[in-house]
């Protein structure tokens, strides 16, 4: 009776372990892309899961014990500073899946472009998203002719993206939505490297739009 007792003891001690194994594997969703459109997808998947609040990209701890010695990133995000856009978040990348550029605006310049060559050149993301939002305020300086310091400067960057529409909300939108075209035309313009990869179809650069109102990521039609 007590070998019973014991060997029932030893099976749940082993179930139980195992489960919750199982649970905490569950919990890292390590992204392994082969193709660009095997990234966007899982950019567009991850982005579904946090809108449905089944975020796997959790277990913060753990990934950083898994990627100490390395990471290998199947993506490169180009957004903005917003505190509302955190990429890693609305994507339910976690730590390690992907790169991350922030700036007010997400604009390019000589230092986000070194970047950028480096995580498709040198390392192993296989797509540039540059990503704009909704509500954004340095399109909303640019719209209202801010001058402040070296504010000025970075939005007379946006001013030629600026579209006037019937309500403030609206330019907003359409100008951040425009803005996002003129960085990209940029980045191929001054960016051998990565338009090199783009035609040799190594690598994709598309435009995404994320609404704060609603947590939603949406790719641009011009590069579906």
């Amino acid at each position: 009776m007590k070998q019973n007792i014991f060997f029932l003891i030893i099976i749940s001690f082993l179930f139980f372990g195992c489960s919750r194994n199982i649970k905490k594997q569950e919990k890292f969703h390590e992204i392994i892309s082969h193709t660009p459109q095997e990234s966007i997808a899982e950019l567009l998947a991850g982005n579904e899961r946090f809108l449905q609040d089944k975020l796997i990209n959790i277990n913060h701890l753990e990934q950083i014990e898994l990627t100490k010695h390395g990471h290998k990133p199947h993506a490169v995000i180009l957004s903005c500073m917003d505190s509302r856009v955190p990429p890693e978040i609305i994507f339910d990348q976690g730590i390690g899946n992907i790169f991350v550029i922030r700036n007010a605006g997400n604009l390019e310049d000589h230092n986000v472009l070194g970047s950028l060559e480096y995580t498709v050149h040198h390392s192993t993301a296989k797509v540039i998203m540059v990503m704009g939002h909704s509500h954004c305020g340095a399109v909303t300086g640019a719209l209202d002719d801010i001058k402040h310091g070296h504010l000025s400067q970075l939005v007379e960057q946006i001013k030629p993206s600026i579209q006037n529409h019937e309500t403030k909300k609206k330019s907003v939108i359409e100008t951040a939505k425009q803005s996002v075209h003129f960085t990209i035309k940029d980045i191929l313009q001054r960016s051998e490297t990565i338009r090199n990869l783009v035609q040799m179809k190594k690598i994709e650069l598309v435009g995404a739009f994320y609404d704060v109102e609603t947590g939603e990521v949406k790719i641009l039609e011009e590069y579906k």
